[in-house]
């Protein structure tokens, strides 16, 4: 094997970038390493341990039938790279200032000596260009070494350290499984002390060739009933295969007149398009390529309404999008991005911050109880999501409780708290159950299933149920779904915790204002008082009611055990009625949770009061 050294110097980068990109009678397939998204057209590999892309995209729109996946894994991402990349490169600072990288001395719980990628379904005929980009700002040391394997091998150094114009290349045919491989490890003038190395971009440059497969195009939204405010950039998605340019136009006539909103290249798949004042409800978008036309199935709104429907996210690090790839794979963005497609109005606001408990989040002003050494969150709790004055407040926490042994009963407690504050702002809230930890003490497992358990018994309807579709019958998490810490979801445990909300429905609720009401305000809220409090052998419940309702009653102890249950039909509204509740066991003492439902023709509520019941 001959191995051969290349460096290109700075005077060379001009002629590189041009024979990278628009080359005559070339293709150019670009690769972005890290977790800043590039935009069209760079295909992206956003895992570090084992990213891949099935088909990557080349500059001209087209889909190659390339593949690329990570073979060896690195360590992680690297996001302090140059966001300055010399122009000639072609490099967007998305690009160039993130990388995955290595280290041949234990960081992060990890040694990972080397990491390669490798390409796939290559044409073995052919000779390919491999260039290779990588930075680091950096004062020491850290050349990489890339080991480039075909049909032949080549050895490359680039000195990756606030590298802003250096690339490396070499040309090779593929072995002959249609396979190039490429190594990194550091280089022999490394001299960083955990032996950092980089990999962050790679352009493949080869002889161009007709795509031979029938060209795709399909539209995805807005497909009907989409409602679009004036001066949002909702996304018109699509899904392409083999498609070059396309054009975009739409309707606000059922049809009749088409215009041009703009002609792009079919692979970017979405287009974020700021809503023209147009107002109508028979709009239509239409994709134009060559002789393929697609138009919505039906009609959508584009509406002058300014009005927002505000959800906020209260909680710990899953909701601030731990264990996720990127951002936009987090479950809180990907719940935002799919609801707000549908219905601009919707917005979601996310308080979420890693290591936050139930006392983090508890009403301002709640008394601590002593021993607990933490101090509420003003700026993340309840009450300031209440303050964003939303019509639903989602509460995720995870296992942070449990971590730190705080019993089941003082998380409902907690929990209890804050339904109070939502009740008495009259605001929805949702509470999600805890997910499954590697926990190795079987306590602190038993504690997460009581809460669990607790929380769908006491909240029914507005329970999440964030524990069922990720969770193994030990408590811990499916492997399918860990990121690799034992705590924190991948991509794919996120897009099902998206997905549970998605299917509560809580987006589908109508926010605005109610034209109905000739007082132009919602009706009053129903107005319950409990006493005593605490209580013996019985408690009375006094409820006032705005419109006939019928009221359900259920206890249940801070375990979420049921302990009784009384229902009322037709309880006229606006006086007061008053409930006798005394079908408690007799022994029974200590927390427990009174939920109130109330199913009436216009609205149905539901409120969770807290109450202690004292034997003698």
């Amino acid at each position: 094997m001959i191995t051969t050294f290349k460096i290109f110097a700075p005077s060379l980068f001009f002629f590189v970038a041009i024979n990278g990109f628009g080359q005559t009678g070339m293709d150019t397939l670009l690769v972005d390493f890290g977790n800043e998204i590039s935009p069209f057209p760079w295909n992206n590999v956003t895992s570090p341990s084992n990213g891949s892309v099935a088909d990557l995209v080349n500059d001209s729109g087209f889909h190659s039938g390339i593949g690329i996946e990570v073979f060896d894994a690195f360590n992680g991402i690297n996001n302090s790279g140059t966001t300055a990349a010399a122009p000639a490169l072609g490099i967007p600072a998305t690009a160039s200032g993130d990388s995955f990288f290595g280290n041949t001395v234990l960081f992060g719980n990890q040694i990972q000596p080397t990491g390669g990628v490798r390409l796939i379904n290559l044409d073995t005929s052919k000779s390919y260009r491999i260039e290779i980009f990588s930075s680091r700002i950096a004062s020491d040391s850290r050349q990489t070494r890339y080991v480039v394997s075909g049909s032949s091998a080549d050895t490359l150094l680039l000195q990756v350290a606030s590298n802003t114009d250096s690339i490396v290349a070499t040309q090779l045919k593929p072995e002959a499984d249609g396979t190039i491989s490429i190594t990194a490890s550091p280089g022999p003038e490394n001299n960083n002390s955990y032996g950092f190395f980089y990999l962050g971009v790679m352009k493949v440059i080869y002889e161009a060739e007709p795509s031979t497969q029938t060209p795709q195009l399909s539209l995805l939204r807005p497909n009907g009933g989409e409602y679009w405010q004036v001066g949002k950039s909702p996304l018109i998605a699509w899904k392409s295969q083999n498609v070059g340019s396309m054009t975009i136009e739409y309707t606000y006539d059922g049809g009749q007149v088409w215009q041009v909103i703009d002609t792009v290249f079919a692979a970017q798949q979405s287009y974020a398009w700021q809503v023209p004042p147009t107002p109508s409800q028979q709009c239509l978008v239409r994709l134009t390529a060559d002789t393929i036309a697609v138009v919505s199935k039906d009609f959508f709104e584009i509406a002058e309404d300014t009005s927002t429907c505000r959800i906020v996210v209260i909680g710990s690090s899953t909701a601030a999008g731990a264990g996720a790839s990127v951002p936009d794979s987090a479950w809180v963005n990907r719940y935002w991005t799919q609801v707000f497609q549908n219905n601009t109005r919707v917005e979601v606001a996310n308080l979420a911050k890693g290591g936050y408990t139930t006392y983090h989040l508890l009403p301002t002003g709640t008394p601590i109880p002593p021993g607990i050494s933490i101090t509420i969150d003003e700026e993340r709790n309840i009450s300031k999501a209440l303050s964003l004055e939303p019509y639903a407040v989602i509460v995720n926490l995870p296992s942070n409780d449990a971590a730190n042994l705080f019993p089941a009963a003082d998380q409902l407690t907690n929990f209890a708290a804050m339904q109070a504050a939502a009740d008495s702002a009259g605001i929805e809230l949702y509470i999600c159950t805890t997910q499954p930890r590697n926990f190795s003490n079987p306590a602190q497992v038993a504690i997460q299933k009581e809460v669990r358990d607790s929380i769908l018994s006491i909240y029914s309807d507005h329970a999440l149920d964030f524990w069922t579709p990720i969770a193994d019958s030990n408590g811990f998490i499916l492997s399918q779904y860990n990121s690799g810490d034992g705590v924190h979801l991948n991509d794919a445990g996120h897009r099902l915790l998206a997905e549970t909300v998605l299917e509560k429905g809580i987006h589908q609720t109508d926010c605005a204002p109610i034209i109905n009401n000739t007082a132009g305000v919602k009706p009053e809220e129903p107005k319950v008082v409990v006493y005593p409090n605490p209580f013996g052998e019985e408690v009375n419940v006094r409820v006032t009611l705005s419109e006939p309702s019928d009221l359900t009653f259920n206890l249940f102890d801070a375990l979420g055990n049921s302990l009784g249950r009384k229902s009322v039909l037709h309880v006229p509204a606006d006086q007061p009625k008053e409930f006798r509740l005394s079908f408690l066991p007799k022994h029974y003492q200590g927390l427990l949770f009174l939920k109130i439902s109330s199913e009436a023709s216009e609205r149905s509520w539901t409120q969770t009061i807290k109450l202690v019941r004292i034997t003698h």
